[in-house]
């Protein structure tokens, strides 16, 4: 069995080694998880026609944020009897993604612009299932936390995690892992769904950022203890008005205590860069959660 890792780089903002999709081709059919932005649609076609892909039976979709789902609709032009399998509160969004759209404006600004525009995906070609009916079965595991549409797929010995242990990368001797904790972050859905996903941590896991790892039992160890570190960091510095001037101390507060954060400093430049920027977003997630709790 081979699952290829396609690479979605964004050259106009210098991002590579971002976004892993991963597609799996066979005698018995293929399938894709996460497309990507629309903005790379062009690209992956072009990959998927190298490897003489004429037919796509499933595009399964971890989650609908524009950087893993925002081509889908592009994509489907291409392939339009492909099935896409997504959470039940994805649907809607998929059919009409303009409060999609506007959401990763006011986020992302012009990122999104950058990630571009996602079409909408005709009510007929999308499923909610338990089981993929591929093969021996995909088992589809509901992931909220990272986002309330957010989904894992389990499949032979492999398991695709989306975002829901965060931002990987792996370093020569070691590994790279940051949590991915957005605006409408719940630390209790991550929680759940870390242990939803912990019987099937004896395989490969396939990362959405980025690449794979090897060792599941350890990524789920690590993952927990860093989101509950993270938690028990920030929420030291409360409701902090000036949370924009207090971020470059709360970054070097975790880098201090997380020592697996603390590896960015191992990281290619760009990619440091990239982290820096985006680790900004996980804490402000973090204090909204904190926040709201209060």
């Amino acid at each position: 069995m081979t699952i290829d890792l396609i690479d979605l780089d964004i050259q106009s903002l210098g991002y590579t080694r971002f976004i892993s999709s991963w597609f799996y081709q066979g005698g018995d059919g293929c399938f894709l998880i996460d497309p990507g932005p629309a903005c790379t649609i062009n690209h992956l076609i072009a990959e998927l026609e190298k490897r003489q892909v004429s037919h796509l039976d499933w595009i399964l979709l971890t989650h609908i944020h524009m950087d893993h789902a925002g081509g889908i609709g592009h994509l489907l032009e291409r392939f339009p009897d492909a099935r896409v399998v997504c959470h039940e509160n994805a649907v809607k969004h998929l059919m009409n993604p303009e409060r999609l759209w506007e959401g990763s404006l006011k986020v992302l600004g012009d990122v999104a612009r950058v990630y571009g525009k996602m079409k909408p995906v005709p009510s007929e070609n999308i499923m909610t299932v338990d089981v993929v009916p591929f093969n021996d079965g995909i088992r589809v595991i509901p992931t909220p936390g990272h986002a309330v549409h957010h989904q894992c797929f389990v499949w032979e010995d492999v398991l695709f995690c989306g975002e829901l242990f965060g931002i990987f990368h792996q370093l020569d001797n070691s590994i790279y892992l940051r949590p991915a904790t957005p605006p409408v972050f719940v630390l209790e859905d991550f929680l759940q769904s870390m242990d939803a996903v912990a019987p099937y941590m004896d395989r490969q896991v396939c990362f959405s950022h980025y690449g794979v790892c090897h060792d599941g039992t350890e990524i789920v160890r690590i993952a927990k203890q860093q989101l509950l570190l993270w938690v028990d960091v920030i929420s030291k510095y409360g409701d902090n008005p000036n949370m924009d001037q207090t971020m470059d101390r709360i970054i070097d507060d975790l880098s201090d205590k997380d020592p697996v954060f603390a590896r960015k400093s191992l990281l290619p430049t760009e990619l440091y860069k990239r982290e820096m920027h985006f680790t900004v977003n996980s804490i402000k997630g973090i204090f909204g959660y904190l926040n709201r709790r209060v």
